[in-house]
């Protein structure tokens, strides 16, 4: 269950307009191990069988949507993985310092086709665990369309373990063409990084006033989703 908490980027959305319905992202949630269902480097799992049978993580070079950029590859994990936190959506979700150590931070990217027009990316944050050092996730759209940096707990926006946080950016494309969103662990190398699931990249209406923002300009809200035990 989901606790919404007013932010700023509750307000730009009613001055923005609804954004369109995504179309640009490929496996944005992570949920999809039918079109590709690769083999995990590490546990030998097959992708589709995270969420129920054997290892409930393992490492990949490629899964649908998304590939290996640098590192040791793709960790997916699945609400099975840790008690502390489910993923925002679905079964499974990812981590880029992934195993094996000793250079387990990894990136990820894809090739996303963009018309020109305003955009704004949207993915959402947890901290793996209490060490703001070793969750630190880099996202960006290349030819500098828009690029942050999140990490936590206790860093501005409050992050905090076992609760996710929605990462807003808004951008603009002059030019149509194919540009690459990627992400990247930045931490610590030790294993343990900031978690990432829901990404999207959604067109931004312009209002028949005209407000505009600047590209690039953060917008974070924040929301939590904590296991429940018996």
């Amino acid at each position: 269950m989901f606790k919404a908490i007013a932010t700023a980027a509750f307000a730009s959305a009613l001055l923005l307009g609804a954004s369109t319905a995504n179309a640009m992202i490929i496996n944005g949630n992570f949920e999809d191990t039918a079109t590709l269902d690769p083999t995990g480097l590490v546990n030998g799992n097959k992708l589709s069988n995270l969420a129920t049978t054997g290892s409930s993580w393992d490492v990949f070079t490629q899964i649908n949507g998304w590939t290996t950029a640098s590192g040791a590859g793709i960790e997916v994990q699945t609400n099975r993985t840790l008690r502390s936190v489910d993923a925002h959506s679905g079964q499974h979700y990812i981590e880029l310092d992934s195993h094996p150590r000793p250079n387990s931070n990894s990136s990820m990217e894809q090739e996303v086709a963009l018309d020109a027009g305003k955009y704004e990316l949207s993915f959402w944050f947890s901290p793996r665990n209490d060490d703001a050092s070793s969750n630190g996730i880099e996202y960006s759209i290349s030819d500098d369309l828009v690029s942050g940096f999140i990490t936590g707990p206790s860093v501005s926006p409050l992050t905090s373990v076992g609760a996710w946080t929605l990462v807003k950016a808004l951008f603009v494309v002059e030019t149509a063409g194919n540009y690459t969103l990627a992400f990247a662990a930045t931490g610590k190398q030790n294993t343990l990084g900031g978690f990432i699931d829901t990404v999207n990249i959604t067109a931004v209406p312009i209002p028949a006033a005209g407000l505009l923002l600047p590209a690039g300009v953060a917008l974070l809200g924040f929301a939590s989703r904590r296991r429940k035990r018996a």
